[in-house]
């Protein structure tokens, strides 16, 4: 199949994302279409217990009423009242039980009668001012303590008018808070918390002290302002909803229901969960798919991107396996094609160029006549001797013995031992020209002094850290070179205490190193150059810096044989 073929494949899984959108919108209007449901079956609910509330106190409306049609009441003889009181308390409380608190019949005088024997003043009570101003055949009272026990109670009032219309007094029976809470305890919605209350907020109902006081003065807040003729739903904060149904036979008087969302809308979570399962089932498998199918497209993309960065890297040995006879399959073979000639045509140029230094090499010692700088140097030395001048005699031995390395008879691997002697007479002779700001310490390990590596690694990593770490700093400064191991890598490092470089600046450095800029520094550069041409990456130079602190610059070698050490 060729590659166009499948990515076609690819893109028709990719379409198939319209497919999962679709899933998702149908999800989310499930949930919405779900919620609304709830949503009016809440409503429903509630007007039903509102209704229930309503039925259980228009009951008692309707009692007090009879009551306050009674002959004996409508006279308003106080012995008659007293004696009718008595009996009528008797009897509601064998008849209704806990229905009722106490009974009493009042003549607008504030004296209120509760038994033959028993009189209680209510001229201090609210409700009793607003009987003697209301129009309202009834009212119930805000809720206040019983006289006669202390409980909290409503009072729910009728009037008591005579023949003639006018007001003579009212009937008082007052209603346990208890007995309401009872009676919104059995009215339960969604779990919700059921509650009484009135357009200012009075509670009638028991165990608001229960609820957070910011939820409290957000469901007062939320109350209706007017009568609305069907059941209000309103957001209380994030997590609640409230319902609000009017008391047909209280106005003014509210059922509201507390409930929390999670709970309100249990099955329309659930429902979109399941959808959400499985839409996410099959658009995980649709991935999969579409992975597994993308893979088999792009591996081989994948293996030549990597062989090519391995031949960025300097590793000509990678060779593509080539399958079929696709567009991947050709560019595999033109790779491997180009990857031979890479590796040949290198081969070619490092031969070139190592002949070249060679002969370069070879015309330079000829010019030069070692042995007769050598000589030269051991005589100047005998002569300085001669005069006594051994700081002069020290300095010429170290020249001669930079040179006897520099040159080691053409070989470019030397032992480390030799690279130590090198780099120390070239400290040396800085050191006799830089006194005052110069001292050094060569701290590696004598077992490793037999190890070949290519010579003047370090001689130009030194003159660095002495020309732009220690010189600009105008103040003593040290160099420490020492040795590190790590696994099969040895780590030679030249650290010293000069200015040090930014963050940038040793950017730059790297950068270079990896050929993505101009060389910064020469010297650096072309030994990070050799020891990457010579055993390859990961191996060469990295630099840590701290501006102010000093510079410490790494040389990562592979630890090689030992070579036979040289005479001259």
């Amino acid at each position: 199949m060729k590659l166009k073929w499948k990515f076609t494949l690819l893109f028709t899984l990719i379409l198939t994302g319209t497919f999962v959108l679709s899933a998702v919108f149908t999800s989310y209007r499930s949930y919405e279409s779900s919620r609304k449901t709830t949503d009016e079956l809440s409503l429903k609910l509630m007007s039903s217990k509102a209704s229930e509330v309503s039925g259980w106190l228009s009951q008692r409306i309707r009692e007090l009423h009879t009551i306050s049609r009674t002959p004996t009441v409508t006279a308003m003889e106080e012995t008659a009242l007293k004696e009718y009181v008595t009996k009528l308390s008797s009897d509601m409380d064998a008849y209704y039980g806990n229905e009722y608190g106490t009974f009493g019949i009042n003549d607008f005088s504030g004296l209120e009668y509760i038994t033959e024997n028993q009189t209680i003043d209510v001229r201090d009570r609210s409700y009793f001012k607003e009987m003697l101003v209301t129009d309202k055949p009834y009212l119930f009272s805000a809720p206040v303590s019983s006289k006669t026990d202390g409980t909290p109670i409503t009072v729910l009032c009728y009037g008591i008018s005579g023949e003639d219309g006018s007001k003579k007094g009212f009937v008082a029976a007052s209603i346990s808070l208890k007995k309401l809470t009872e009676i919104t305890g059995n009215l339960s919605i969604y779990e919700g918390k059921t509650m009484i209350m009135d357009r200012r907020g009075m509670m009638y109902t028991m165990g608001a002290e229960s609820y957070p006081k910011e939820i409290l003065t957000k469901i007062r807040e939320s109350i209706p302002s007017d009568s609305p003729s069907s059941v209000v739903q309103k957001a209380i904060d994030e997590n609640h909803h409230a319902f609000y149904a009017e008391i047909p036979s209280s106005p003014g008087w509210y059922l509201c229901t507390l409930v929390e969302n999670e709970k309100l809308y249990k099955e329309a979570s659930a429902l979109s969960l399941s959808l959400s399962k499985v839409f996410v089932t099959m658009f995980g498998a649709g991935i999969l798919g579409a992975f597994f199918i993308s893979s088999q497209i792009t591996r081989r993309i994948t293996n030549l991107s990597v062989a090519m960065d391995h031949v960025q890297e300097g590793d000509f040995s990678s060779q593509l396996p080539v399958k079929g006879n696709d567009e991947i399959a050709d560019l595999s073979r033109h790779f491997n094609s180009m990857v031979k000639d890479l590796k040949r045509l290198m081969k070619e140029v490092v031969e070139t160029q190592k002949e070249k230094r060679q002969r370069e090499l070879e015309i330079l010692q000829a010019q030069i006549n070692p042995h007769f700088i050598y000589n030269t140097l051991d005589t100047l030395q005998w002569k300085a001797l001669e005069y006594d001048a051994s700081d002069l005699s020290e300095l010429i031995l170290s020249l001669s013995s930079f040179f006897r390395v520099s040159l080691s008879k053409g070989k470019e691997m030397i032992p480390l031992r030799e690279e130590l002697q090198h780099v120390r007479s070239y400290l040396d002779i800085q050191k006799a020209r830089y006194e005052e700001i110069l001292t050094y310490e060569i701290q590696v390990d004598e077992s490793l002094y037999d190890m070949s590596l290519p010579k003047i690694l370090l001689q130009p990593l030194v003159e660095n850290a002495i020309y732009h770490g220690i010189k600009p700093k105008l103040s003593h400064g040290k160099i420490i070179i020492f040795s590190q191991l790590e696994g099969r890598d040895l780590l030679l490092k030249v650290q010293d205490n000069g200015v040090g470089m930014t963050e940038e600046q040793v950017n730059q450095l790297e950068e270079a190193f990896e050929g993505k800029r101009q060389p910064v520094s020469y010297g650096l550069h072309n030994v990070h150059q050799r020891v990457r041409l010579t055993y390859g990456s990961p191996y060469g130079l990295h630099v840590e810096s701290s501006n102010q602190e000093g510079t410490t610059v790494t040389i990562r070698l592979p630890l090689g044989k030992k070579e036979e050490i040289y005479d001259v």
